[in-house]
């Protein structure tokens, strides 16, 4: 995974990674776009772009290991740790470090820690690019019930270009 890490912050830094993999921001949510599907299934390569403000809620996913890098603008990120599950569905987590990724950042999830929430915080558009080990077609993003008790839900995701 180190590896793959490293390359991806050289793709940044030379700007390897030019505008034709990235779609236009989308109003209502972040966009993604399929780059490479490797024929196996062990990998998918897919670019986001992120307007003013678009994220990610605490998401899993879905036990496939990820790592994303930031190709323009500042992402931020808090990773989330699972201490326990209720028995009535609820999951309970514990905040880690959150930090804000600008471009050439790389993150990394491995599971069990593959909870984090994403966002674009800044005034411009965002991109960035994600690596998951296999096609991460859904998740469960996780409601906060404010009583240090998460609601999951399970969340379809769609490519837009």
């Amino acid at each position: 995974m180190t590896g793959l890490a490293a390359t991806l912050a050289q793709l940044a830094s030379r700007e390897a990674i030019g505008p034709d993999y990235f779609l236009p921001p989308k109003a209502n949510h972040y966009a993604r776009k399929l780059i490479w599907r490797d024929p196996d299934g062990a990998f998918v390569v897919v670019a986001m772009t992120w307007g003013p403000g678009q994220g990610s809620p605490l998401h899993d996913h879905a036990g496939l290991w990820g790592a994303e890098v930031v190709v323009d603008g500042t992402m931020s990120e808090t990773l989330f740790s699972l201490t326990g599950r209720g028995e009535d569905g609820r999951y309970r987590f514990e905040r880690g470090t959150h930090r804000l990724n600008a471009r050439g950042a790389v993150g990394v999830l491995i599971p069990p820690l593959e909870y984090h929430d994403y966002r674009n915080d800044g005034s411009t558009v965002a991109h960035t690019l994600h690596v998951y080990g296999g096609d991460l077609a859904n998740s469960q993003a996780f409601a906060d019930d404010g009583d240090g008790w998460w609601t999951p839900r399970r969340v379809e995701l769609r490519y837009d270009g």
